[in-house]
């Protein structure tokens, strides 16, 4: 990835691993920018959208699959 993370961003994946203590990070780039997600036993748990132009984008809660 070429792009540098904003504070704001940089402060959001902070969160996101103290949230998630000992959670797999991934990071997906894409033509607009990053998608964050954290996992857990092979399952989505949080992401998180990051734009190249600094915007932080949060996705709504995933629910567990019935």
């Amino acid at each position: 990835m070429d792009a540098e993370l904003t504070l704001e961003q940089a402060r959001e994946i902070n969160l996101l691993r103290r949230g998630h203590p000992g959670a797999e990070l991934r990071v997906h780039e894409r033509r607009w920018g990053v998608l964050v997600e954290v996992r857990r036993r092979g399952h989505v748990i949080a992401l998180e959208r990051f734009e190249y132009g600094g915007a932080v984008v949060h996705d709504a809660p995933i629910r567990l699959a019935a």
